[in-house]
């Protein structure tokens, strides 16, 4: 019997070695693992706890006024005590899901496309509606403002371009927008001025048109006009340009994207949507580089089109797991036109040869494969 139990103790003893040194070897493979694909420092924290993917734009500075530390916050929201209900959706400190880490010597193919978003399209309203927003009382006595924080919850449901014109247009203390807009080619960032514009002087922002008022006498006739500045409603909005970038990464064997910039559209002139006779007739608002409005679009929730409220997601995860419908205009080419450009009021053959490209662009990962 004794040398049963010594036997016993000596093999628990070597078994615990063995699974010792497996928990080493596995941490060892988890932290080299997490140095190849981790973008970003290492943090002392749990993964859950993790907070070094801020885009570089103001609105998500953890040091700045309006963006409270988001690690102290989750570790406050998870001991919370059951009485105090504290949420990430209520705080408004919901993150975006980071890229998976893709090196510059792992893409073998990349292609850009440039999509238009039509708002009418069933499947896209949940981008485009609400198109009035209500706001809550900020005190409960009703004697306060209204609400119009870029980073609100539920209260305050938004469509894309309110939530995108509200970050733009509200300025940090220290006098710039809380995320930037560019042109269309994203190489120039436009000042302050451009993007808010001069009412006294009648000059239009980004987000505004030139309008004219005009003064009529008790009789009807027209006595002065004068030049004002029309700000543009979520009702003007009646598509977006996306743009993004495809690529084959060789590590993963992987056909992945990454978006790359999205412009709010309104109608041009003698266009009822989109389109006129002569083809596509828009006009771009400014562009906003994706990267930089992921933080944002994560803090704001997409209304389900199957009405189950408890599966809203955000609009990041909205555009990411491409639940809109678009159509390719534009492909990376040597003359760099679009397809309007050598198929000029031939709407359907359009619409096909975008058909066209994407399934080139599909066909490329499939052959990639050997069976």
């Amino acid at each position: 019997m004794k040398n049963q139990v010594l036997l016993f103790t000596v093999f628990l003893g070597f078994s615990s070695v063995l699974f010792s040194q497996e928990n080493r070897s596995n941490r060892g493979w988890n932290d080299a693992n997490q140095t190849t694909y981790y973008m970003g420092e290492k943090a002392n924290e749990n993964n859950e706890f993790r907070a070094t993917h801020y885009p570089k734009s103001p609105t998500n500075n953890p040091d700045s006024n309006g963006w409270n530390d988001l690690r102290e916050h989750r570790t406050k929201a998870i001991w919370a005590d059951n009485s105090t209900i504290v949420s990430d959706e209520k705080t408004g400190m919901h993150t975006f899901i980071p890229y998976t880490y893709v090196g510059e010597d792992d893409i073998l193919w990349a292609k850009r496309v440039k999509k238009v978003i039509d708002v009418r399209v069933p499947q896209n309203h949940p981008i485009y509606f609400p198109v009035q927003v209500n706001y809550d009382r900020y005190y409960e006595d009703g004697g306060g403002i209204l609400l119009n924080e870029v980073l609100s919850g539920t209260d305050a449901r938004k469509n894309l371009f309110q939530i995108l014109k509200d970050a733009a247009t509200t300025l940090t203390p220290s006098g710039d927008p809380l995320v930037s807009v560019y042109n269309s080619s994203l190489t120039r960032k436009f000042s302050t001025r451009e993007i808010i514009g001069d009412r006294n002087n009648a000059e239009p922002g980004v987000f505004q048109r030139r309008g004219t008022q005009r003064f009529f006498d008790d009789f009807g006739e027209e006595i002065d006009q004068i030049d004002i500045v029309i700000e543009y409603a979520p009702l003007d909005i009646v598509g977006y340009y996306i743009e993004e970038e495809i690529f084959f990464d060789k590590r993963r064997a992987k056909l992945d994207y990454r978006y790359v910039s999205i412009t709010p559209l309104v109608r041009g002139d003698g266009a009822a949507g989109l389109y006129t006779q002569d083809g596509l007739s828009v006009k771009p608002l400014g562009t906003f580089y994706f990267p930089e409005i992921r933080q944002l679009l994560a803090n704001h929730k997409v209304y389900p089109l199957d009405d189950n409220i408890a599966q809203r997601m955000s609009f990041d995860e909205y555009f990411h797991r491409k639940l809109f419908a678009s159509n390719i205009i534009k492909e990376t080419n040597v003359y760099d036109r679009n397809i309007s450009d050598y198929l000029p009021g031939r709407t359907l053959d359009q619409l096909l040869e975008g058909e066209r490209i994407k399934e080139q662009i599909r066909l490329y990962e499939t052959d990639m494969w050997n069976y």
